[in-house]
């Protein structure tokens, strides 16, 4: 099933594991996050895992990096790109922001290979 949302696509990988994929050029901030938290909130009553997929060019607001995780039912997230370099320099301060606002970090891990990223996602 894949969800069409106005700045990513939604697409369930698994029974409790989605993917979303932001847009070529946007900005995640508090309005995507929140147009995501919705549609958590109309098709999931469990927990499930997400994986966020940086195949396009997007940038994070402050609230985006603060946000993108923090859903009640989401227990996992895992950020998936092909490119160890750029991944690391998207991401190094979203976990900073992440350790100082209280979010585990060992919930949220990243990843250059897709299928291992579904596969520790699976496990919830």
């Amino acid at each position: 099933m894949k969800y069409q949302l106005t700045n990513c696509e939604i697409e369930q990988l698994l029974d409790n594991v989605f993917q979303t994929t932001p847009k070529e050029g946007i900005v995640v901030d508090k309005k995507c996050v929140s147009e995501c938290w919705t549609l958590w909130d109309e098709i999931r009553d469990e927990p499930f895992g997400l994986l966020i997929n940086c195949k396009n060019s997007f940038s994070l607001s402050f609230e985006g990096r603060r946000d993108i995780s923090k859903h009640p039912l989401q227990q996992k997230t895992a950020i998936f790109c092909d490119n160890i370099v750029e991944l690391e320099r998207k991401f190094r301060t979203t976990a900073q922001l992440g350790e100082t606002m209280g979010h585990s970090l060992d919930n949220c891990k990243m990843f250059s290979s897709r299928d291992y990223a579904i596969k520790w996602l699976s496990d919830i």
